[in-house]
């Protein structure tokens, strides 16, 4: 028997397509404003550094604290009452509900039980009522004297502040313009084919092995960067933001 050997020689030919990109902070905010008013405090210097979690823009909030305490009053002197009309009505309903089965008391008598009770119950109604609209409204009033103290979280770097002391703002003007400065992201336009390999492919950035993440591919081609396809991805955070950097995306293939 004659035995053939085949042998197949496997070349292992490596493909490289080179992209440029500005490694742009992770996120950027445009913070706009929810409420109107004067503002009394505007941190400008607060422009190119990192938040310190620290009120940045003061929108004058005088009539709102003002209120705020007062309705803090109205709760507290409500929660008060409530506790004494609720105790009344237990003393009305025993007082009904002792004498309601009893013969010896007339129809009259035991009516004019029942009513004061009942008007004791709807009194104790009426005050929880109010009180939940005093709670709501005191929620309310929270909440606004935040949106005009605006404070960011200390990871942000404050890139713009807009308004100055003085300005009077409406509601949607622009307070601040914030970043994440924590990592970058790049946006790069891949053909086709590396759009179809990038997952398992070799990225370099800079001709450097440093760690990325591919955060974003869209499959349908770019509307102004013709036949190329979106890719975002992120990478720690460089000495020097917006600088052009190179992405080298490397992918073998077999050939027979």
């Amino acid at each position: 028997m004659k035995l053939v050997l085949l042998f197949l020689l496997t070349i292992s030919s490596l493909f490289a397509n080179e992209y440029y990109a500005k490694a742009n902070p992770f996120e950027k905010f445009l913070i706009k404003s929810d409420v109107s008013g004067k503002v009394v405090f505007s941190d400008e210097f607060k422009e190119g550094k990192n938040s310190d979690g620290k009120i940045i823009i003061k929108i004058d909030d005088y009539i709102d604290s003002i209120e705020l305490n007062t309705t803090k009053s109205e709760i507290s002197n409500l929660e008060e009452n409530i506790l004494i009309t609720k105790k009344l009505y237990e003393i009305d309903k025993k007082a009904y509900e002792k004498i309601k089965k009893l013969s010896t008391y007339s129809r009259t008598q035991k009516d004019k039980k029942l009513t004061k009770m009942l008007s004791s119950k709807a009194n104790l109604l009426n005050q929880k009522t109010t009180l939940s609209k005093l709670k709501l409204k005191l929620a309310s009033l929270k909440d606004k004297i935040n949106k005009k103290n605006i404070k960011v979280d200390e990871k942000y770097y404050i890139y713009k502040v807009y308004p100055k002391v003085g300005d009077f703002i409406n509601f949607g003007s622009p307070l601040l313009e914030i970043a994440d400065l924590s990592k970058a992201r790049l946006t790069i336009f891949v053909t086709l084919e590396d759009l179809k390999k990038i997952k398992t492919s070799k990225i370099l950035i800079d001709e450097k092995d440093i760690k990325y993440k591919i955060i974003k591919t869209v499959k349908v081609a770019d509307t102004q960067n013709i036949s190329t396809y979106k890719v975002e991805l992120s990478i720690p955070a460089p000495l020097i933001f917006s600088k052009l950097v190179k992405v080298e995306i490397k992918w073998e293939q077999l050939v027979l």
